[in-house]
């Protein structure tokens, strides 16, 4: 087997843990239709028997015997659950020990450039394990307490061993996510989640075959757009000599493209999710069945969108829930939102990993959010720039200047998160004089001083007016 792996990855231009990687997620659509024909309606624990197998094995083809790290890990919390399950030290040593942990495999891959390694998979293990926590310390609480988020997760109960591996190991999500909650698994597995399919071929079959299609797409535009314009690139004095405005271009179309891999993992598992009925989320008003549950990329609005919030809320969308529910949300007691924010993308950061360029990417995350949220409240108070905004004919226009925008501001802030050393994002930062930075910490300030200079609103009669000179109006 190694041998073939090694051979594939040579013709493709890969590394072997990059084929690894993809043959799981490709064999997650077989096994769900395993799981359909023979395991789907089984006892509950026969399913968790299932998925703990299939997942053991994947995680033995791609990592060897470190796959006794996820093992360990949970086990520690299954032993947690049973001696402090419900209280919040449970979810303080959660939170400690899960990341902790998650930060010592990080540390044990010191490689300067991105490397597969077990700690893929642990990544999504530590949010899981860690939710877990949180909704067994929700549900100890009364419904009263809880808001309608929580009580979609909360847990009255702590889990089983059985049920914590099954969870954990469902091929669905166990490499690359999608994530969900302990609640919506043990429901599934329960039968909650039904399309009402009675022989023949279930329903869920189409709709999973789309999304993976999609899925092998995206992963072979990424493919062959990578070979033309390739990461390193960057680093190269060619690059140094272009103009700046075809850095700029560069860096754009790259990274809009290294995006693609990402999209096209994610809907490759997200299909197998769809396959075996986890993705099921009942009836439109229309009686048509929705397979959004595990939705992790809501494609469309990707696409189409032209802002941060939306691009953000489409990309990764079940791991930014997470964040949103178990860190964001529980920080509403700083009664700061900026610094909730900043704690957020901070954990967010540490939980990708130790390079700085991870670091780099969400502190420029920050600034881009921050710079055009107020240009935003700016352009709200300036005339010209509404009537633009609402005209009809310009909209195809406006609409490709704040895609360009907000895609640019997206790769730029890639550039660190895909090259992960300082020595090498600084150096294309260098290259283009750092425009991002200046632009995205200069922004705010120039909106503030020429929001200063606008004329007042005074009111008449109640009536609030502005005092404009009839010439300039």
């Amino acid at each position: 087997m190694d041998g073939i792996v090694k051979t594939v990855a040579v013709q493709l231009g890969t590394t072997d843990s990059a084929i690894r990687l993809l043959t799981s997620l490709f064999l997650g659509f077989p096994l769900g239709f395993v799981h359909r024909a023979v395991i789907h309606g089984k006892p509950s624990h026969v399913q968790h028997l299932y998925f703990t197998f299939c997942g053991l094995v994947i995680s033995y083809f791609n990592f060897g015997w470190e796959l006794l790290h996820p093992l360990i890990n949970i086990c520690s919390i299954w032993v947690l659950l049973l001696v402090a399950g419900g209280t919040k030290v449970s979810v303080g040593v959660a939170f400690t020990f899960n990341t902790g942990y998650l930060i010592l495999g990080y540390l044990q891959n010191t490689e300067a450039v991105y490397n597969i390694s077990w700690t893929l998979a642990q990544c999504v293990l530590t949010l899981r394990l860690t939710g877990v926590v949180v909704d067994v310390y929700d549900g100890k609480k009364g419904e009263e307490k809880l808001s309608a988020e929580q009580k979609e997760s909360a847990l009255t109960k702590s889990p089983s061993l059985l049920e914590l591996l099954g969870h954990t190991y469902c091929f669905c999500g166990f490499l690359v996510g999608p994530q969900y909650s302990m609640k919506r698994y043990m429901s599934f597995t329960q039968g909650a989640f039904t399309d009402s399919w009675r022989g023949g071929i279930p329903h869920s079959v189409g709709p999973a075959t789309i999304r993976l299609l999609l899925g092998i797409l995206y992963i072979a535009v990424f493919q062959i757009v990578n070979i033309v314009l390739p990461t390193d690139y960057m680093l190269t004095t060619h690059f140094d000599d272009l103009s700046l405005l075809s850095k700029c271009g560069y860096i754009l179309i790259w990274g809009k493209n290294a995006v693609h891999k990402y999209i096209g993992c994610w809907m490759v598992a997200e299909a197998s999710c769809i396959l075996i009925g986890l993705s099921y989320n009942g009836k439109d008003i229309n009686g048509n069945v929705l397979w959004d549950g595990c939705t992790n990329m809501k494609l469309f609005q990707y696409e189409t969108c032209t802002d941060l919030h939306h691009l953000v809320d489409s990309f990764n969308h079940n791991t930014n829930k997470w964040m949103a529910r178990y860190v964001f949300k529980r920080l509403r007691f700083l009664g700061n939102k900026q610094l909730s924010q900043i704690i957020t993308l901070s954990y967010l950061a540490v939980w990708h990993g130790i390079h700085s360029g991870y670091y780099m990417n969400f502190f420029l995350e920050f600034l881009i959010s921050n710079a055009l949220s107020e240009f935003i409240k700016f352009s709200h108070k300036l005339r010209i720039l509404r009537n633009i905004n609402d005209s009809t004919t310009l909209k195809p226009l406006v609409w490709i200047v704040k895609k360009i925008t907000i895609t640019f501001a997206l790769s730029y802030a890639l550039v660190s998160f895909v090259l992960l050393s300082a020595d090498s994002y600084m150096k294309v930062y260098r290259s283009v004089y750092y425009i991002g930075h200046l632009f995205y910490l200069a922004l705010p300030i120039v909106c503030l001083l020429l929001s200063m200079m606008l004329p007042k609103p005074s009111s008449v009669n109640g009536v609030h007016t502005t005092r404009v000179d009839k010439k300039t109006s």
